[in-house]
């Protein structure tokens, strides 16, 4: 059986997670709705996709920025305005690109308080980008803060979900660096093995 290429391997890597996020996303937003209607938070799984998407495959974590954005409004049965503000406001996450860029993915991905950065950065552009679309709605000042109230659960749900999984091997890491690894660790345990045969 032919090996996938790095391209193929990505591309069904995204389209497979892609699915799990929408189904994740609106399994927890439909149940939130039915059983939480009351309380003044809402939970999306928005930031915690987008920045593990964002440390695996860069600026293709856009993908998850609007599937997740599309699958939250439609189990929330948002207004079309509603798509536009979540959509764009899941893309302004992308720019935690830069948090990644300067510090370097490997610093972020060993450091606890470089991953809680890093997700608080990525919670709170999405919060900053969801407002200036809502600007163009008549929104004012108060509505920044009640994006960043609102959501606050999904921040920290996050933040705890990021700090667990950046412990298991490939998830919370680049994934051509976790590629390339591996067939370093395949290649040097051939060679000892190679080696003890001689012996």
């Amino acid at each position: 059986m032919k090996a996938l290429t790095f391209k193929q391997y990505r591309t069904a890597n995204i389209i497979l997670l892609t699915l799990i996020f929408v189904v994740l996303e609106s399994a927890v937003t439909l149940g939130a709705n039915l059983w939480f209607r009351e309380l003044p938070y809402v939970l999306s799984l928005a930031v915690l996709f987008v920045s593990l998407e964002m440390m695996r495959w860069h600026a293709f974590a856009a993908v998850a920025a609007i599937a997740s954005a599309l699958a939250f409004c439609a189990a929330s049965g948002a207004q079309p305005r509603q798509y536009l503000i979540y959509s764009v406001g899941n893309l302004f996450m992308l720019f935690a690109l830069i948090f990644l860029k300067r510090i370097g993915r490997e610093r972020v991905r060993q450091s606890a308080l470089l991953s809680i950065g890093y997700v608080m950065t990525a919670y709170l552009l999405a919060q900053l980008g969801r407002w200036i679309v809502s600007l163009f709605f008549g929104a004012d000042l108060r509505m920044l803060v009640q994006f960043i109230t609102t959501d606050s659960l999904s921040a920290l749900f996050a933040v705890i979900a990021v700090l667990i999984v950046r412990n298991l091997d490939g998830v919370f890491e680049d994934q051509k660096t976790y590629l390339l690894r591996l067939e370093a660790e395949k290649n040097g345990e051939e060679g000892n093995r190679e080696e003890d045969y001689r012996h």
